[in-house]
C-alpha cells in the first residue's frame, strides 16, 4: 500500500491544479486524458507516473494558467 499512498501524494495536487485551471472537472479530465504532443502524444495522466512527470504536467498547467505559449 506504501506504493499506493505515494501515487495519491503525487496525483491529488496535479489533478487539483489541472481542475482549478480549467474551472471544472469535466475540462479537466479531458485534457489530462487526451495525448498532447507537447508530451510525445502521451496524455498527461501517464506522466503522472513519476516525480518528473508530475513536474512536466505542473509546468504545462502553469503556462496554461498564465497565458503562455508551450
Amino acid at each position: 500500500m506504501g506504493g499506493q499512498a505515494a501515487s495519491l501524494t503525487r496525483l491529488v495536487p496535479a489533478i487539483a491544479h489541472a481542475v482549478a485551471v480549467f474551472g471544472d472537472e469535466h475540462k479537466a479530465t479531458h485534457w489530462l486524458s487526451t495525448p498532447l504532443a507537447l508530451f510525445e502524444n502521451r496524455t498527461p495522466t501517464d506522466l503522472l507516473a513519476t516525480d518528473e512527470g508530475v513536474a512536466l504536467v505542473e509546468r504545462a498547467l502553469a503556462r496554461i494558467e498564465h497565458n503562455i505559449p508551450s
